[in-house]
């Protein structure tokens, strides 16, 4: 009996150290990685050139991924080479405070790579276009706009930083940038849902942040990564850049053995679209009408945009949407007819086809990349500019009006 206590007690003991040992190597993997050096400069190749580094990114536990404060770095591709800046807040572009200055219209931008601006120098944005083109309402001394785009975001992540971040910033009006694979990127997150079945938190399966603040695209469908839940996982997503480090790590290995057609596979699996309300629907449920394919992809879109509206509405804050077209050789058709068709009924909406109309493809687009060039945010900027003043109302309920 005594010869079995000691046995167990060497066990617990030997256990101990080597709990307290993984404790000690996590808490120094955790000081490492928040202490090693993130360089965004430019990376020698085997052949002697360079490449750069475009690491503006960090990891978030609600929003899955955000933009680094205060960061630069540069943005090169076949197509372009630009220099990328973003200021406290963490949104591309020039410095801004929290605070909004007395005297101020504020536009809080949301919306992806096109309203982020890849390829084009921040002065090139449509949003820095738009502050400098628009004239401040009556009562109003200037024009600001907050460019909160994202490479990558969808709808379910512009009404969780909404709710999040950017209704504190007290907005006069958000500009939801809308692209047409908006639907489909829903398809790119792994959501956690309220009793609405409205999104409290968004975690990317797809686009990943490395420890450096790059992102990487996994291949794979959209269960590339298999759901893990444990006690602590969300305070570990919020504060512990070791989590993501692993995460990273295991994700790759995962995705290492994947087969091709997974997206395929995926659509089989979740069988036909789900029916009936979307607030009826179990939260796996609109997960797999997600992976359906388009036609519920474009359902829950649209419910989101609603909620962003509404939110705005009970805030006192005007809503006006740039519905993103791409060019012709990228549109997905059944996305693009009901989100063109959703813009045409809503008078506070307009099309960047609209914007862009009369201007030749390659005037606009990039050869390979498929974004915007300067020319074509210029003209969309304008384009707002012009377009803003007849339709949006201030908070006083007076249209904006040039001087």
């Amino acid at each position: 009996m005594l010869r079995a206590m000691g046995r167990v007690k060497l066990l617990l003991g030997n256990l101990a150290v080597t709990l307290a040992l993984l404790a000690l190597f996590a808490a120094a993997g955790e000081l490492w990685l928040r202490k090693v050096p993130e360089p965004n400069d430019a990376a020698l190749l085997d052949d002697g050139s360079t490449k750069w580094r475009f690491n503006p990114y960090q990891s978030d536990g609600v929003l899955g991924y955000v933009h680094r404060p205060d960061w630069a770095t540069v943005h090169q591709t076949e197509d372009f080479r630009v220099t990328v800046h973003t200021n406290a807040l963490g949104l591309r572009g020039a410095p801004a405070k929290a605070t909004k200055a007395r005297g101020t219209y504020r536009i809080l931008l949301i919306g992806d790579s096109f309203a982020f601006g890849f390829g084009v120098e921040d002065d090139e944005t449509f949003a820095a276009v738009l502050a400098r083109s628009l004239p401040p309402p009556p009562g109003y001394k200037r024009v600001e706009v907050l460019n909160a785009g994202v490479a990558g975001w969808s709808a379910d992540q512009y009404l969780l930083f909404l709710e999040t971040r950017g209704f504190a910033w007290r907005p006069d009006l958000v500009l939801l940038a809308e692209t047409e694979n908006d639907p489909a990127d829903l398809a790119w997150n792994r959501l956690e849902l309220d009793a609405r079945r409205l999104p409290v938190r968004a975690q990317p399966t797809r686009r990943m942040i490395d420890q450096s603040g790059r992102m990487r695209y996994l291949e794979g469908g959209p269960l590339a990564l298999p759901a893990i839940s444990f006690p602590g996982q969300a305070w570990l997503a919020d504060h512990s850049a070791l989590y993501h480090w692993l995460r990273y790590r295991a994700a790759k290995l995962w995705i290492a053995r994947a087969v091709r057609g997974e997206e395929r596979r995926l659509r089989r699996e979740a069988g036909t679209p789900p029916e009936g309300a979307i607030e009826t629907l179990t939260p796996d449920a609109i997960q797999r009408g997600l992976w359906s394919g388009p036609a519920f992809q474009l359902r829950y879109h649209r419910k989101l945009v609603e909620a962003i509206r509404a939110a705005c509405a009970e805030r006192g804050i005007a809503l006006a949407t740039l519905l993103v077209n791409f060019r012709p050789a990228q549109r997905q058709a059944d996305l693009a007819e009901g989100l063109t068709a959703d813009c045409a009924a809503d008078p506070l909406c307009i099309s960047s086809a609209k914007l862009l109309e009369g201007h030749a493809e390659s005037e606009v687009f990039f050869a390979e990349d498929g974004h915007w060039k300067a020319r074509g945010h210029a003209l969309v900027g304008e384009g707002l500019a012009r377009w803003l003043p007849g339709v949006v109302p201030v908070r006083s309920g007076s249209p904006i009006s040039a001087r």
